[in-house]
Parts: C-alpha cells; sequence; structure tokens
C-alpha cells in the first residue's frame, strides 16, 4: 500500500481557497482504492478529488465526485484532467450537494474521509480552517453517522482516527464496522489533547449494507445532479 505515492500526487493538485487539501488521511484512503475496477465509486466530500483519483485511476467505471463547494467540484475536474487526461475526465460526474442528500446514487462504493475532530478540538483549529473540521460533533463521529444514513450505496469505506474507536459503532441495517487496513500516521496539531504524541493508528473501515439497493446502470443525470 503506497500511502506516500498518493500523499504526494495530492501534493501536486490543484486546491482553490477554502478547499480541503488533501490530507496524509486523505493519501492513506486513496491508497486503499485499488480495488474498484468497474464499480461506480462516490467521493463524497471530494475536496480537490484525490480519492476521484484513485478510483479513476484503478479503472472506476463511473466515478461521483460529491461536494457542498463548487470550487472543490472545479478543482476535483481540473485535477483529474491534469493528472489521468481526458479519457479519465469523461467517467467523472460532478454533484454538488451535501450529505444529506446522497441517496439517490445508488453505488457500489462509498468512500469518505469525513471530518472527525471532536468539537472539543475545534478551538486549537486556525479559523480559516475550521468550516473544514466541523461536523465531527462531540465524539467526532456525527459526520460519518450522517453519511451512512443517508447513502444508497452498497458499501461505505471511511477513514477514522483510532482514537474514536469506530469499531464500537452499530449502524441499524449494516454490518458490523471492518477494518481493511491500519497504519501510524503523524497528526495535525489540534489533536494533541487526543493523541499526545502527534502520530498514532489510523484505520481504513468498511460497512457493507445488509440488503444492497440496486445500482444505477449509469451516471445520474446532468439535470439532477450538477455539471457531468
Amino acid at each position: 500500500m503506497d500511502i506516500e505515492r498518493w500523499a504526494e500526487v495530492g501534493r501536486l493538485l490543484l486546491t482553490s481557497d477554502g478547499v480541503h487539501r488533501p490530507s496524509l488521511f486523505s493519501a492513506f484512503l486513496a491508497a486503499t482504492m485499488d480495488d474498484c475496477g468497474d464499480l461506480t465509486v462516490i467521493d463524497a466530500g471530494c475536496g480537490a478529488g484525490l480519492v476521484a483519483v484513485a478510483a479513476l485511476a484503478a479503472g472506476a467505471r463511473h466515478v461521483v465526485a460529491q461536494d457542498y463547494d463548487a470550487k472543490a467540484l472545479a478543482d476535483t475536474a481540473a485535477n483529474v484532467t491534469r493528472v489521468l487526461g481526458p479519457q479519465a475526465r469523461a467517467r467523472l460526474t460532478l454533484w454538488e450537494a451535501d450529505w444529506s442528500q446522497l441517496r439517490p446514487m445508488n453505488a457500489e462504493l462509498l468512500a469518505v474521509n469525513p471530518p472527525q475532530r471532536p468539537a472539543a478540538l475545534l478551538p486549537a483549529v486556525p479559523r480559516n480552517q475550521r468550516h473544514l473540521h466541523d461536523g465531527g460533533g462531540p465524539d467526532g463521529l456525527a459526520a460519518i453517522r450522517l453519511v451512512v444514513s443517508h447513502t444508497g450505496a452498497a458499501r461505505v469505506r471511511t477513514t477514522a482516527a483510532a482514537a474514536l474507536r469506530f469499531d464500537t459503532l452499530v449502524f441499524p441495517g449494516w454490518s458490523a464496522p471492518r477494518c481493511v487496513a491500519m497504519t501510524e500516521l503523524p497528526y495535525d496539531p489540534a489533536w494533541r489533547a487526543l493523541v499526545p504524541d502527534l502520530f498514532g493508528p489510523v484505520g481504513i473501515w468498511e460497512l457493507h449494507r445488509e440488503r444492497p439497493m440496486p445500482v444505477r446502470s449509469r451516471p445520474p443525470s446532468v439535470s439532477a445532479f450538477g455539471e457531468a
């Protein structure tokens, strides 16, 4: 698993002001996307599009890059074209929506690196970056709960800091969380209260819907989900 390769790709991506710049958590998730051949994949909260690039590079049939920020979607489109070329861009759909609107896209896999800093850690985040990390709630897991409760995907793959104990969660209608990869990574200084050494384990976890919803035979229309 080549996390450093994807970290380097992330450092080279165009990232507009206010858009989430790919982190090492993002690179770790991207490094697990090599099993996406011929799948329809949602990159939920795509930011600059690193996970979308990884899924397309692995041969995904179609990738839907979802974000509430139009600048993030524009960055993702530009980065897919720059890194992989126009043929890969033709397999990408841009979807401007928030996570409460995920249900209509019934993909085989949704991948997400959600905001997961517990609310108590947010004062340590620079004010101009706080909007990128807000949403974890008191335990840091509110964002992934939101994603799982609204997605129509058959599987969800997410990052989770080990300190958050994602493995203890129960999601009605879904399998128990299964760890597909674990590594140790540096943490941002804002995590110091939970990870004093600022270096510790991070997991990639998967959930499977107990009764998968039917997958659309083609990506959603432009009129429903934004610019293709």
